[in-house]
């Protein structure tokens, strides 16, 4: 007579790395500066320097959420982008230029999809349903 085994696998496929949105400081800081001077224009320095640190935390918390990474994302590769084409704009060859801009945007954008992806892969994992394994012994 046949045996079956249910094996059930708890492990997750996908482990999240936590470190990895925290490169979302740098535009955070770089997008808290004009969120303050349009929105508190007139606020004191330890005001001024209160309501940027919570938009940083702010910031990067969205980033490890699914599904609410995507405007972190977007606007990290807006920043990232712009930061890194300054040092692009004194190369003088016009194909050069062009060329490291483009590498330059498709690397920006690489690095927020896999901001992207290290917060919606594991939540997606989760909606998955768990198929058990069955094992027959005879």
């Amino acid at each position: 007579m046949a045996k079956y085994q249910v094996m059930i696998d708890d492990k997750p496929k996908y482990e999240k790395n936590y470190k990895l949105p925290l490169i979302n400081i740098v535009p955070a800081v770089i997008w808290s500066i004009p969120f303050h001077q349009k929105l508190f224009p007139d606020a004191e320095w330890w005001m001024t320097f209160g309501l940027c640190a919570a938009f940083v935390v702010v910031y990067v918390v969205l980033s490890y959420l699914p599904i609410i990474v995507a405007v972190p994302s977007i606007a990290g590769v807006i920043i990232l982008t712009a930061l890194f084409w300054v040092p692009a704009d004194y190369i003088g060859n016009n194909v050069a230029r062009i060329i490291v801009k483009v590498l330059i945007a498709i690397v920006c954008g690489f690095i927020e999809l896999g901001i992207f992806a290290n917060a919606t892969v594991p939540w997606l994992e989760g909606k998955e349903a768990n198929k058990p394994r069955i094992r027959v012994e005879r």
